[in-house]
């Protein structure tokens, strides 16, 4: 189903009502639809027509909101800008998209070498990359009033071009049809029973990134609720929105939601409306776990990628409860297998890759045919992560294929490693790493960001209590700052060895 249908709905049911809050701005569903539709309305007139890609190059804003609503409505394909990238990954990704329009500010648009003239810096303006100079202010083509007949599409038109955030290579356009995000917002509607014109969410993901755009304002969009958008991630505001503002529906990294727990008056906070809580990325430590599920919030551990619209497998209540590590059974959407290096399942209990098929897959990469090709095994897609299927059906996140050590001739994934560490008390982060060994051909390596931990000895000796000795780190480095992350908030793989170079043992 088209996706801008659901906003013409809510807009109509629940018009009055409001939509979106960031900062000290609000919109009503009635405002949302009258800015999308006078945006819609002003790209058609510079000559955006259906299936151009539109850009976005703004943080967390309510002009993102309405751009990425603007660009449903007219049938362009909604490419978000990430404003954390550099001008050359910018440059690339709008190269390869060819985008036509894009929605920035004088600042910001410099980055994809475009001169906004005598602009200030900080003035939204919608600029027609056709056409070197042309820009319009965003507040003139709001305040125009301008309507836009809603376009006719169809289920397998595109949507929108994510671009994958790997620590490696130039990042591939992953192209979003209506029927692939529709699917994925039916699946997560089920899992989490969301309800009608009642959910109240909170976004503190970037929305650039597929877990902002797909994964929280999609569901907001298909839902009809109210969502609190956050420009920057400030946990202890997060904690105070989560609590005065009976937020039901939110997710984010452990760290964030270890943070949330360190607010001083968090054991007297009621957070019980909290029905919807998930996370993902890492494992959570199980007191953080207990600690949140006292409260009556039980925080699932969800899996996702990009190439699949976010989340395709999460627990239920009960499950999450039992199984704490598990990501749950694949959601409607999707079908999820593990399989052999040749593609063929595995028993249950073995490590093997995850492959998916199913109407919320994408549908290829831009304008990169051979790396689609190759990224597929006939119709299942070939998601580079291991798991494993336990007894009751559910699936473990084991590692990236690419992230596994092999240390004597043996298999080590540093996610279990990981996972393992994350409950030792104190600790915050924790990132696994091969070192060159002449012995084992690699050598376990951990470095713990753990500000309140002074002695990297003692975490050892903890850590072999968990682990198997082959395992456990042979060495240990603690950080009292935090890890280093891509763009994404991923660990920056390929900066661990320098970093733990750089730290004293």
């Amino acid at each position: 189903m088209h996706l801008s249908r659901y906003l013409r709905f809510w807009s109509q049911r629940r018009g009055e009502a409001p939509a979106l809050h960031c900062e000290d701005q609000t919109l009503s569903w009635a405002d949302v639809d009258r800015a999308s539709s006078a945006l819609a309305a002003h790209l058609q007139d510079i000559g955006v027509r259906r299936g151009d890609r539109v850009g976005v190059l703004l943080g967390n804003s309510l002009p993102w909101c309405v751009q990425f609503l603007a660009s449903l409505r007219m049938g362009a394909i909604f490419v978000p800008l990430n404003v954390m990238f550099g001008r050359f990954e910018l440059e690339q990704i709008a190269a390869d998209a060819a985008c036509v329009a894009v929605l920035s500010t004088a600042a910001l648009i410099a980055k994809l070498g475009i001169d906004a003239g005598d602009a200030a810096a900080d003035e939204l303006r919608v600029f027609d990359l056709r056409a070197a100079g042309s820009s319009t202010a965003y507040e003139a083509v709001i305040a125009s009033g301008q309507r836009c007949a809603d376009a006719q599409l169809g289920d397998d038109d595109v949507m929108a071009i994510c671009y994958t955030s790997g620590t490696t290579g130039v990042p591939k356009g992953a192209t979003m049809t209506h029927r692939a995000v529709d699917a994925a917002m039916q699946g997560l509607i089920l899992n989490f029973a969301l309800r009608g014109g009642e959910e109240r969410m909170l976004i503190l993901a970037p929305l650039a990134f597929t877990g902002g755009v797909i994964s929280n304002l999609a569901p907001w969009l298909v839902c009809g609720g109210t969502a609190w958008v956050e420009k920057a991630v400030d946990p202890m505001r997060a904690y105070r929105l989560l609590r005065d503002e009976r937020i039901t529906f939110f997710g984010g990294v452990p760290a964030l939601w270890e943070r949330i727990a360190q607010a001083p008056d968090f054991a007297q906070a009621d957070l019980s409306q909290l029905r919807s809580a998930y996370t993902g990325g890492a494992p959570v430590p199980r007191p953080l776990l207990e600690q949140f599920r006292s409260k009556g919030v039980t925080i699932r551990q969800q899996y996702g990628f990009t190439e699949g619209c976010a989340g395709v497998s999460s627990p239920s209540l009960e499950e999450a409860v039992r199984f704490p590590a598990s990501c749950g059974e694949s959601l409607p959407g999707i079908e999820l297998r593990i399989c052999d290096s040749d593609g063929r399942p595995v028993v249950d209990g073995e490590v093997g890759e995850v492959l998916a098929r199913g109407p919320q897959l994408m549908s290829g990469y831009w304008n990169k045919p051979e790396e689609t090709r190759a990224a597929f095994h006939g119709d299942w897609y070939r998601t580079g992560d291991l798991a494993r299927i336990d007894e009751h059906g559910c699936f473990t996140i084991v590692d990236r294929k690419k992230n596994m050590l092999i240390s004597g001739g043996v298999n080590i994934y540093p996610a279990e490693v990981e996972r393992a560490m994350a409950q030792i008390p104190g600790v915050i982060e924790c990132v696994v790493l091969g070192l060159p060994s002449e012995r084992w051909g690699q050598e376990v390596a951990a470095i713990v960001h753990a500000p309140t931990l002074k002695d990297a000895a003692i975490v050892l000796d903890h850590a072999r209590t968990l682990l198997g000795t082959y395992k456990a780190p042979k060495q240990l480095r603690l950080s009292d700052q935090p890890l280093p992350k891509t763009p994404s908030n991923k660990i920056a793989r390929t900066q661990l060895a320098e970093l733990f170079a750089q730290l004293a043992p």
